[in-house]
Order: structure tokens, then sequence, then C-alpha cells
């Protein structure tokens, strides 16, 4: 029986522009914002789901060069972003928020969409989520864009697995003592928590995440089908590692069995992104070599385009300049060259048009991928980062290590009371594996509970609401800020420690 795994290729649709409602607007209802580096989910503390889930990225595109404008599009207006993938832009650096001008336009279409029609300000207190051990100067700068440009009233941070674990939690609190382990797009972290608050200090980072997986999926599949490397996108890998991949018990014990043929063309999964007929008139010898000298040749034509539109507009500048170049381009007037770049125009859309064409026609020929060992060595990395040369330990290490900073007795209670969270925990069998090595790591016959939150991607999103409803939300105003300084951090339950930054003299 052949296993097969069609890819969707989904792609993203317009976000509507929901109405700001009459109960919105006389009541100062908070707004939930999980900003998150792979997602970002906005919406009101009094609804069941966000209204907005978008990826965080922003595709900015040159548009008129002469009127040095940009065309920009935000979050889910980009439909397929592998056609923009090098335009990219996102605010974040790992799992840090660096780029605030991208987060403005990003916080901008989330406004937008919500439908508040207030002018110049926001006039709803806002609970953000921020990364484990946030630095200072960063989350300054948040607070200044939302104050500065927004003019919001009330503003509350606090870390989204804390977030996940208060909402999975018979009554919306944090346990006494307990173990988070988060795992995102970019970073996995063990975040202790001991006395109902995280304990920061004793927090372990792994510097791989869901990205990392897709990535190491795709040069595994890329290096196993090298004819096949422009199929295997980022996208594609994404769906296939949250869709396909699972996490090995014993990820030994399956790379022995995997070296068994039988095994393998068995558990083997063949991986299908278009149609695998190839029509008799079609040849495809040179399925990787056309695109690449067409990809070549389109580049030195965009080039040159790019220099002689340069001419043009020094025209503007000096006239007897732009000649002088001119006639270096081998042209004998100004006009000339002119229309020598309508032709350069015309010859890149000829190019481009042909390329086209051959990857429709490399992806007729070619429609399928043989998918076994890789399954299961995707996310792998997260337990063992060697695997893609990284100097870290593993999640299982890093719980080992973390529990020594305690006693026998919390050592007990944090076994008990392990929460797992996150979107790339939702990879069938991750559960499963930290319970084994779990049991590996503890004594002989300790008890051991690992829960799973219902719903990793969006638990952080309403646990916050639930929190900024609550008694016990401890907000910030535009006048601590002023009196403490804008790195100021108000502690409470579910958010980081409040880190003074030394000023230097």
């Amino acid at each position: 029986m052949l296993n097969l795994y069609t890819c969707k290729d989904e792609q993203n649709c317009p976000d509507v522009l929901h109405e700001y409602e009459a109960q919105l607007q006389t009541e100062s209802i908070p707004l939930i914002i999980d900003n998150g580096s792979y997602h970002c989910r906005v919406g009101w503390a009094t609804k069941l789901h966000p209204y907005l889930n978008f990826k965080n990225v922003i595709a900015k595109n040159r548009g008129n060069r002469k009127e040095k404008d940009w065309d920009i599009q935000v979050a889910n207006e980009i439909a397929d972003l592998e056609t923009v993938r090098w335009l990219l832009r996102t605010p974040y650096d790992f799992n840090v928020v660096v780029n605030y001008s991208v987060q403005e336009t990003l916080l901008d279409y989330a406004f937008k969409h919500l439908g508040i029609s207030t002018d110049g300000c926001i006039n709803h207190p806002l609970v953000l989520t921020e990364a484990i051990a946030n630095p200072s100067y960063c989350r300054k700068q948040m607070s200044e864009l939302l104050f500065e440009s927004y003019c919001i009233p009330k503003l509350a941070y606090g870390i989204d697995c804390l977030f996940s674990n208060g909402y999975n939690m018979p009554e919306f609190d944090l346990p006494e003592v307990g173990l988070i382990v988060s795992s995102g797009f970019q970073s996995t972290h063990v975040l202790p928590v001991f006395g109902k608050k995280a304990d920061i200090k004793n927090c372990c980072r792994i510097n791989l995440g869901g990205y990392n997986c897709s990535a190491y999926m795709q040069r595994l599949l890329q290096f196993k089908h090298p004819q096949l490397v422009s199929e295997l996108t980022l996208s594609r890998m994404d769906e296939v590692v949250h869709g396909l991949c699972h996490v090995a018990p014993n990820y030994q014990e399956e790379i022995t069995k995997c070296c068994d043929i039988g095994f393998k063309d068995k558990h083997a999964t063949t991986l299908q992104f278009s149609s695998s007929t190839t029509p008799s008139n079609i040849k495809t010898g040179n399925i990787l070599g056309g695109p690449l000298k067409l990809e070549k040749k389109l580049k030195q034509a965009e080039h040159k385009l790019y220099e002689l539109e340069c001419v043009i507009e020094l025209e503007q500048e000096s006239t007897e300049a732009a000649e002088k170049v001119a006639a270096d381009a081998g042209c004998s007037s100004i006009k000339e060259l002119k229309e020598k770049t309508e032709l350069m125009r015309d010859n890149i859309q000829a190019i481009r048009r042909d390329l086209d064409e051959q990857y429709r026609l490399d992806k007729v020929a070619t429609g399928t991928v043989k998918c076994g060992i890789e399954k299961c060595q995707a996310p792998e990395i997260i337990f063992q980062p060697s695997l893609v040369g990284y100097n870290q330990s593993g999640l299982s290490e890093c719980i080992e290590m973390l529990l020594e900073n305690y006693s026998k007795e919390v050592q007990e209670l944090m076994a008990k009371n392990i929460f797992i969270t996150g979107g790339n925990t939702k990879i069938d069998g991750f559960r499963e594996r930290v319970v084994k090595d779990m049991i590996q790591i503890r004594p002989y016959q300790s008890e051991i509970i690992v829960r799973q939150a219902a719903d990793p991607s969006l638990d952080a999103w309403r646990g916050a609401a639930k929190w900024a409803l609550s008694q016990h939300c401890n907000w910030m105003e535009r006048k601590d800020f002023e009196e403490c300084g804008w790195e100021y951090l108000k502690e409470h339950n579910f958010s980081n420690m409040h880190v003074a930054t030394k000023s230097t003299t």
C-alpha cells in the first residue's frame, strides 16, 4: 500500500475588516496581542477567540524607483510567501523584537483590521506577550512605541507560556511548583515555576525551534533530491513537519530499523507536490540545468537594466554627464539609451516567461519525493542539537541540569507537574518523548506527570485574555514610565523580572 501525502500549498486569505462595535467603543475592554515570532494573534479580551491570526512578516519591495516609494504587503495580504521570500521582513531577531519600524507596520495592520476608528489613539488597555528574559532595552523601545505612537492608556507585559499554563489550570493561576517546556518558532525554553512565579534565573534556552525543524527537513530532502530544489520550499517543509513528522521515542532504534530495506520501504511516505504524469513531448533530462541558466541570464539582464536606469536618472541632474555615460554604454544619444532600456525591459519579461514555463514543465515532470527516516530526523534536533551543528544541550539534558538546581523534594514536585506548550510541541510524539526521557532521568519508580496544553498555539492568547479581565492584572500607565523610566516593568506572576539597566557615567 502506497503511503501518500499531498501538500496542500494553502495560500493566505486576506483578513476581513471587523466592525468596531458600539459596546467596544464605550467600554475600556482590553486588547490582547500574542506577539509571536511566527504568528501574531490579536483580539478583544471578552471574546473566545482572537479576531486576527496572521504571520508576523511584511514584504517590502521598491515600487517606483524615480519617486523612491515602496510597495509594502503586510501579513495575510501576502498570498504566497515563497514568491516574495527574499523580500520578507520580520520584527524579530530570533525571538526578540528588534525592528520597530516593521513592528509598527504590523500594529497598524492589526488595529485597522479590528476596525478601531478613533483618531490618533487606541483607547483600550493592552496586554502584550514577550520573550522569556526579554532585554530591558527592547521592552523600552516597545513601550515608547505603544505610548507615543498609539497613546494607549494602560499596558501590561506577560510571558506567553505562563499565560498558557495558567489557562490550563482548574483555576486560573500558576502552580506552586512546576516545570514548563515551551517550544516555539525560533527557540525552546525550560522554565521552572517556584512559589507561583517563574524562576527566570534558572531558565534554560535552546536556540532551536519550529523554523529550524523545517529548514533541516528542507536540507535533508534537497540533498536527497537535488533535481527538486525549487519544489522543496520552506512553506511546504513547514506543512510536512507538522503534518507528517513525529518525534521518535527512541531515535537510535528508529535509525536501526530504517537500515532494513523492507522496513524502510514499508514505512516511507511519498510526498506529492503536483501531478507526476510526464507528457511524452516533454524532455526531463535537463530539469535542474534549464532554470539555473535562465536565472543567471535574468540576473545579468536585471543588473544591466539597473545601470541603464541610473544613467536616465542622471540626466535630471546633469545632461552632459548623462550623455558621456551613454556614450560609454555604446549609445550615441540619451534617446537611443532610452530605447535600449525599453528593449531590455521587454527582454527581461521574455526571460521571466521562459523561466515560469520551465518551472511549470519541471513540476509536471517531477512531482513526488520519498520521505522515510527524515520524518523523525527533523524534529529530533530539539533533543539533539548536534545534528545541525549546535554546541548546545538537548531538551532532556536541559531538564536534567535544571532539576539539579533544586532540592530532592522540589525535584519530585516538579517532575509531577511538567507542562508543555508552544506550536512546535504539536508535532506527534513530543509529549511521549518527554515522558520517556524523564523516566530515564528520574530515580526508579518516580512519579512523573506531563501535561500538554489543550491548544498549544492559542492558549497563550486565551490565558492573557483571562488575566486581563481578572482582579490580578497589574497595569502600567504612562505616568509610571515618566516617573521610573521607559525600561520600567511592573511585575506580576505571569511577567518577566524587572532588571534595571545600570546607567553609564
